[in-house]
Protein backbone atom coordinates (compact mmCIF):
# COMPACT_ATOMS: atom_id res chain seq x y z
CA UNK A 1 0.00 0.00 0.00
CA UNK A 2 2.84 2.13 0.62
CA UNK A 3 4.77 1.71 -2.15
CA UNK A 4 2.09 2.22 -4.19
CA UNK A 5 1.15 5.73 -2.72
CA UNK A 6 4.91 6.62 -3.43
CA UNK A 7 4.77 5.42 -6.28
CA UNK A 8 1.60 8.25 -7.73
CA UNK A 9 3.25 10.40 -5.92
CA UNK A 10 6.36 10.05 -8.02
CA UNK A 11 4.39 10.53 -11.09
CA UNK A 12 2.33 13.63 -10.32
CA UNK A 13 5.36 15.32 -9.16
CA UNK A 14 7.11 14.09 -12.31
CA UNK A 15 3.83 15.83 -14.06
CA UNK A 16 4.56 19.04 -12.25
CA UNK A 17 8.18 19.14 -13.46
CA UNK A 18 7.80 18.82 -16.72
CA UNK A 19 4.63 21.22 -17.05
CA UNK A 20 7.35 23.79 -15.92
CA UNK A 21 9.72 22.78 -17.71
CA UNK A 22 7.65 23.52 -20.87
CA UNK A 23 6.22 26.46 -19.87
CA UNK A 24 10.02 27.94 -19.19
CA UNK A 25 10.55 27.10 -22.64
CA UNK A 26 7.49 28.73 -24.02
CA UNK A 27 8.98 31.48 -22.81
CA UNK A 28 11.90 31.59 -23.82
CA UNK A 29 10.91 31.06 -27.43
CA UNK A 30 8.63 33.92 -27.54
CA UNK A 31 11.20 36.39 -26.12
CA UNK A 32 13.55 34.95 -28.59
CA UNK A 33 11.11 35.34 -31.57
CA UNK A 34 10.42 38.73 -29.99
CA UNK A 35 14.00 39.72 -30.07
CA UNK A 36 14.52 38.39 -33.82
CA UNK A 37 11.65 40.08 -34.61
CA UNK A 38 13.64 43.29 -33.51
CA UNK A 39 16.64 42.26 -35.30
CA UNK A 40 15.18 40.98 -38.52
CA UNK A 41 13.09 45.08 -38.46
CA UNK A 42 16.83 46.30 -37.54
CA UNK A 43 18.70 44.72 -40.07
CA UNK A 44 16.15 45.29 -42.71
CA UNK A 45 16.56 49.32 -41.47
CA UNK A 46 20.02 48.82 -42.17
CA UNK A 47 19.75 47.67 -45.61
CA UNK A 48 18.28 50.66 -46.88
CA UNK A 49 18.98 53.32 -44.49
CA UNK A 50 17.86 57.08 -45.23
CA UNK A 51 18.72 61.07 -44.33
CA UNK A 52 16.02 63.05 -43.53
CA UNK A 53 16.02 66.08 -45.97
CA UNK A 54 13.58 69.41 -44.66
CA UNK A 55 12.44 70.73 -47.99
CA UNK A 56 9.17 73.13 -49.08
CA UNK A 57 6.37 70.38 -48.53
CA UNK A 58 8.20 69.14 -45.24
CA UNK A 59 10.57 66.47 -45.34
CA UNK A 60 11.41 63.53 -46.80
CA UNK A 61 13.62 60.42 -46.58
CA UNK A 62 15.80 59.54 -49.03
CA UNK A 63 18.20 57.02 -49.84
CA UNK A 64 21.96 57.69 -48.69
CA UNK A 65 23.33 57.68 -52.23
CA UNK A 66 20.28 57.85 -54.51
CA UNK A 67 21.45 55.98 -57.88
CA UNK A 68 18.18 56.30 -59.59
CA UNK A 69 17.16 60.51 -59.70
CA UNK A 70 14.47 62.41 -62.05
CA UNK A 71 14.08 65.64 -62.60
CA UNK A 72 10.82 67.46 -62.85
CA UNK A 73 12.47 71.06 -63.68
CA UNK A 74 15.31 73.05 -65.53
CA UNK A 75 16.97 74.01 -62.43
CA UNK A 76 17.13 70.54 -60.84
CA UNK A 77 18.76 69.61 -64.03
CA UNK A 78 21.59 72.03 -63.91
CA UNK A 79 22.21 71.29 -60.05
CA UNK A 80 22.72 67.56 -61.25
CA UNK A 81 24.98 67.90 -64.11
CA UNK A 82 26.81 70.49 -62.07
CA UNK A 83 27.45 67.42 -59.94
CA UNK A 84 28.37 65.32 -62.94
CA UNK A 85 25.10 63.38 -62.10
CA UNK A 86 22.76 62.05 -64.94
CA UNK A 87 19.27 61.90 -64.18
CA UNK A 88 17.10 58.59 -65.68
CA UNK A 89 14.12 61.34 -66.43
CA UNK A 90 13.93 65.30 -67.37
CA UNK A 91 10.86 68.05 -68.32
CA UNK A 92 11.20 68.24 -72.61
CA UNK A 93 11.83 71.87 -72.21
CA UNK A 94 15.15 71.88 -70.38
CA UNK A 95 17.78 74.57 -71.58
CA UNK A 96 18.30 73.84 -75.16
CA UNK A 97 22.33 74.22 -74.12
CA UNK A 98 22.35 70.71 -72.51
CA UNK A 99 19.60 69.32 -74.70
CA UNK A 100 22.87 66.79 -76.62
CA UNK A 101 23.72 65.32 -73.04
CA UNK A 102 20.73 64.84 -72.14
CA UNK A 103 19.38 63.28 -75.95
CA UNK A 104 19.06 59.70 -74.75
CA UNK A 105 17.21 60.37 -71.07
CA UNK A 106 13.53 59.81 -71.12
CA UNK A 107 11.50 62.92 -71.51
CA UNK A 108 8.77 63.67 -69.29
CA UNK A 109 6.49 65.89 -70.43
CA UNK A 110 7.02 69.26 -70.54
CA UNK A 111 7.38 70.93 -66.81
CA UNK A 112 4.35 72.05 -66.23
CA UNK A 113 2.33 68.55 -67.50
CA UNK A 114 4.60 66.04 -66.15
CA UNK A 115 3.46 62.61 -67.18
CA UNK A 116 2.83 61.01 -63.77
CA UNK A 117 2.73 57.02 -66.04
CA UNK A 118 6.08 57.70 -67.56
CA UNK A 119 7.62 58.66 -64.09
CA UNK A 120 6.29 55.82 -62.42
CA UNK A 121 7.73 52.72 -65.03
CA UNK A 122 11.24 54.58 -64.08
CA UNK A 123 11.40 53.57 -60.89
CA UNK A 124 13.53 56.33 -59.20
CA UNK A 125 14.85 56.33 -55.73
CA UNK A 126 14.87 59.97 -55.51
CA UNK A 127 12.36 63.03 -57.46
CA UNK A 128 13.81 66.54 -57.03
CA UNK A 129 10.92 68.94 -58.16
CA UNK A 130 9.79 72.63 -57.96
CA UNK A 131 6.61 73.82 -55.48
CA UNK A 132 5.22 75.87 -58.66
CA UNK A 133 4.56 71.89 -60.68
CA UNK A 134 4.46 69.75 -57.58
CA UNK A 135 2.08 71.22 -54.72
CA UNK A 136 -1.35 70.02 -56.14
CA UNK A 137 0.14 66.31 -56.75
CA UNK A 138 2.89 65.68 -53.81
CA UNK A 139 1.36 63.06 -52.38
CA UNK A 140 1.28 60.85 -55.72
CA UNK A 141 4.91 61.88 -56.33
CA UNK A 142 5.72 60.61 -53.02
CA UNK A 143 4.16 57.16 -53.26
CA UNK A 144 6.41 56.65 -55.88
CA UNK A 145 10.01 57.78 -54.25
CA UNK A 146 10.93 60.40 -51.74
CA UNK A 147 10.27 63.86 -53.49
CA UNK A 148 12.22 66.76 -52.47
CA UNK A 149 10.89 70.11 -53.42
CA UNK A 150 12.04 73.39 -53.44
CA UNK A 151 9.99 77.13 -53.23
CA UNK A 152 12.93 79.90 -53.92
CA UNK A 153 11.43 82.75 -55.41
CA UNK A 154 13.52 83.79 -57.73
CA UNK A 155 16.58 82.39 -60.21
CA UNK A 156 19.08 84.93 -58.26
CA UNK A 157 18.37 82.00 -55.12
CA UNK A 158 20.48 79.44 -57.20
CA UNK A 159 22.93 78.72 -54.73
CA UNK A 160 20.48 77.55 -51.74
CA UNK A 161 18.68 75.61 -54.42
CA UNK A 162 22.11 73.92 -55.88
CA UNK A 163 22.78 72.72 -51.72
CA UNK A 164 19.57 71.30 -51.57
CA UNK A 165 19.69 69.26 -54.62
CA UNK A 166 23.01 68.27 -53.71
CA UNK A 167 21.87 67.57 -49.92
CA UNK A 168 19.51 65.28 -51.02
CA UNK A 169 21.59 63.14 -53.97
CA UNK A 170 24.14 62.55 -51.07
CA UNK A 171 26.95 64.97 -53.04
CA UNK A 172 27.20 67.89 -50.32
CA UNK A 173 30.60 67.84 -50.12
CA UNK A 174 31.23 67.76 -54.00
CA UNK A 175 29.06 70.94 -53.97
CA UNK A 176 31.02 72.90 -51.54
CA UNK A 177 33.86 72.48 -53.92
CA UNK A 178 31.96 73.26 -57.03
CA UNK A 179 31.34 76.71 -54.96
CA UNK A 180 34.67 76.88 -54.15
CA UNK A 181 35.84 76.58 -57.22
CA UNK A 182 33.30 79.46 -58.30
CA UNK A 183 34.74 82.02 -55.99
CA UNK A 184 37.96 81.32 -57.06
CA UNK A 185 36.95 81.52 -60.72
CA UNK A 186 35.00 84.90 -59.61
CA UNK A 187 37.82 86.31 -58.80
CA UNK A 188 40.11 85.49 -61.36
CA UNK A 189 37.63 87.03 -64.25
CA UNK A 190 37.14 90.12 -61.63
CA UNK A 191 41.16 90.35 -62.02
CA UNK A 192 41.33 89.75 -65.92
CA UNK A 193 38.57 92.22 -66.86
CA UNK A 194 40.15 95.03 -64.06
CA UNK A 195 38.22 95.90 -60.68
CA UNK A 196 37.90 99.54 -61.54
CA UNK A 197 36.24 99.20 -65.29
CA UNK A 198 33.72 96.63 -64.15
CA UNK A 199 32.64 98.82 -61.34
CA UNK A 200 32.19 101.88 -63.63
CA UNK A 201 30.26 99.50 -66.66
CA UNK A 202 26.58 98.85 -66.58
CA UNK A 203 25.18 95.82 -67.69
CA UNK A 204 21.91 95.08 -69.49
CA UNK A 205 20.29 91.58 -69.09
CA UNK A 206 17.84 91.72 -72.24
CA UNK A 207 15.75 88.84 -73.12
CA UNK A 208 13.60 89.61 -76.50
CA UNK A 209 10.41 87.54 -77.76
CA UNK A 210 8.63 87.18 -80.93
CA UNK A 211 6.04 89.96 -78.99
CA UNK A 212 8.07 92.80 -80.25
CA UNK A 213 5.59 95.21 -78.47
CA UNK A 214 7.12 94.43 -74.94
CA UNK A 215 10.83 93.47 -73.51
CA UNK A 216 11.94 91.37 -70.76
CA UNK A 217 14.99 93.12 -68.52
CA UNK A 218 16.54 90.84 -65.88
CA UNK A 219 16.99 92.64 -62.07
CA UNK A 220 19.68 91.88 -59.92
CA UNK A 221 17.91 89.04 -57.90
CA UNK A 222 18.10 87.31 -61.38
CA UNK A 223 20.82 84.58 -61.91
CA UNK A 224 22.80 86.68 -64.38
CA UNK A 225 22.37 89.30 -61.81
CA UNK A 226 23.75 87.91 -58.65
CA UNK A 227 27.12 86.73 -60.93
CA UNK A 228 27.44 90.54 -62.47
CA UNK A 229 26.90 91.55 -58.96
CA UNK A 230 29.56 89.07 -57.54
CA UNK A 231 32.06 90.60 -59.77
CA UNK A 232 30.74 94.07 -59.17
CA UNK A 233 29.26 95.39 -62.35
CA UNK A 234 27.11 98.11 -62.12
CA UNK A 235 23.44 97.77 -63.55
CA UNK A 236 21.51 100.54 -65.37
CA UNK A 237 18.85 102.27 -62.98
CA UNK A 238 15.51 100.40 -64.86
CA UNK A 239 17.18 97.48 -63.53
CA UNK A 240 19.45 97.92 -60.00
CA UNK A 241 16.62 96.12 -58.15
CA UNK A 242 15.28 93.47 -56.81
CA UNK A 243 15.68 91.40 -53.47
CA UNK A 244 17.44 87.77 -54.16
CA UNK A 245 14.18 85.81 -52.15
CA UNK A 246 11.47 87.68 -53.21
CA UNK A 247 9.71 88.26 -56.81
CA UNK A 248 9.75 89.70 -59.65
CA UNK A 249 13.55 89.01 -60.59
CA UNK A 250 12.58 89.94 -64.09
CA UNK A 251 10.48 92.64 -65.54
CA UNK A 252 8.58 93.54 -68.69
CA UNK A 253 8.61 96.84 -70.90
CA UNK A 254 6.71 98.39 -73.87
CA UNK A 255 9.11 98.38 -76.77
CA UNK A 256 8.27 102.68 -76.43
CA UNK A 257 10.47 102.73 -73.01
CA UNK A 258 12.94 100.57 -74.84
CA UNK A 259 15.58 103.25 -73.87
CA UNK A 260 15.83 101.59 -70.06
CA UNK A 261 17.22 98.03 -71.97
CA UNK A 262 20.40 100.61 -72.86
CA UNK A 263 23.55 99.75 -70.73
CA UNK A 264 27.30 100.40 -71.56
CA UNK A 265 27.06 96.29 -72.37
CA UNK A 266 23.84 94.34 -73.42
CA UNK A 267 23.68 90.87 -73.45
CA UNK A 268 20.69 89.61 -74.93
CA UNK A 269 19.10 86.29 -75.81
CA UNK A 270 15.40 84.84 -76.80
CA UNK A 271 14.06 81.30 -75.03
CA UNK A 272 11.07 79.23 -75.99
CA UNK A 273 10.09 76.17 -74.42
CA UNK A 274 9.56 73.92 -77.50
CA UNK A 275 11.75 74.06 -80.87
CA UNK A 276 8.52 76.06 -82.57
CA UNK A 277 8.33 78.78 -79.62
CA UNK A 278 12.39 78.93 -79.85
CA UNK A 279 12.23 79.07 -83.45
CA UNK A 280 10.15 81.88 -82.93
CA UNK A 281 11.48 84.31 -80.85
CA UNK A 282 14.58 83.82 -81.91
CA UNK A 283 13.16 85.22 -85.49
CA UNK A 284 11.64 88.08 -82.90
CA UNK A 285 15.39 89.02 -81.60
CA UNK A 286 16.63 89.33 -85.09
CA UNK A 287 13.76 91.44 -85.93
CA UNK A 288 14.88 93.65 -83.36
CA UNK A 289 17.97 94.25 -84.38
CA UNK A 290 16.48 96.09 -87.12
CA UNK A 291 14.24 98.11 -85.30
CA UNK A 292 14.71 102.03 -85.44
CA UNK A 293 14.29 102.11 -81.24
CA UNK A 294 17.13 99.39 -81.37
CA UNK A 295 19.26 101.31 -83.36
CA UNK A 296 19.25 104.18 -81.12
CA UNK A 297 20.81 102.30 -78.19
CA UNK A 298 24.19 103.48 -77.10
CA UNK A 299 25.46 100.17 -76.62
CA UNK A 300 23.74 99.02 -79.68
CA UNK A 301 25.92 102.02 -81.74
CA UNK A 302 29.30 101.10 -79.22
CA UNK A 303 28.90 97.81 -80.92
CA UNK A 304 28.52 96.30 -77.01
CA UNK A 305 25.54 93.99 -77.88
CA UNK A 306 26.77 90.30 -77.48
CA UNK A 307 23.88 87.51 -78.23
CA UNK A 308 24.33 84.57 -75.56
CA UNK A 309 22.34 81.71 -74.49
CA UNK A 310 19.40 81.21 -71.86
CA UNK A 311 21.61 79.81 -69.39
CA UNK A 312 21.90 83.24 -68.29
CA UNK A 313 18.93 82.66 -66.20
CA UNK A 314 19.59 79.17 -64.96
CA UNK A 315 21.46 79.11 -62.00
CA UNK A 316 24.15 76.05 -61.28
CA UNK A 317 27.77 76.13 -60.88
CA UNK A 318 27.91 74.86 -64.43
CA UNK A 319 26.01 77.58 -66.01
CA UNK A 320 27.58 80.08 -64.31
CA UNK A 321 31.09 78.98 -65.74
CA UNK A 322 29.47 79.57 -69.41
CA UNK A 323 28.53 83.01 -67.98
CA UNK A 324 31.93 83.67 -67.03
CA UNK A 325 32.92 82.04 -70.77
CA UNK A 326 31.15 84.70 -72.26
CA UNK A 327 32.14 87.43 -70.16
CA UNK A 328 36.19 86.74 -70.95
CA UNK A 329 35.33 86.34 -74.23
CA UNK A 330 33.32 89.70 -74.72
CA UNK A 331 34.87 91.76 -72.47
CA UNK A 332 37.93 90.98 -71.63
CA UNK A 333 40.70 92.67 -73.21
CA UNK A 334 38.43 95.30 -74.92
Amino acid sequence: MLNRLCHRFLWFLLAILTAIAISACNVTMSQHQADSGKLSAHTDAQHSPCRVIKHAMGEACVPMHPQRIAVLDWHSVNSLLSLQVKPIGVPSNIVPDFADELADVEKLGVDSQINVEKLLALQPDLILASSWNTSENYDQLSQIAPTVVDDFKTTGDWKRRFALHAEASGMAEKADQLMNDYEQRLAEVRDRLGAEWVENTKVSLVRVGSDLSRVSLYLKNSFGGTILEDIGFSRPASQDEGTIDQPPFVKQISKERLQEADGDVIFVWSFGATPEIAQANQAGLEQMKTDPLWLQLNAVQQGKVYEVGHYWNSGSPLTANLVFDDLLEYLADK
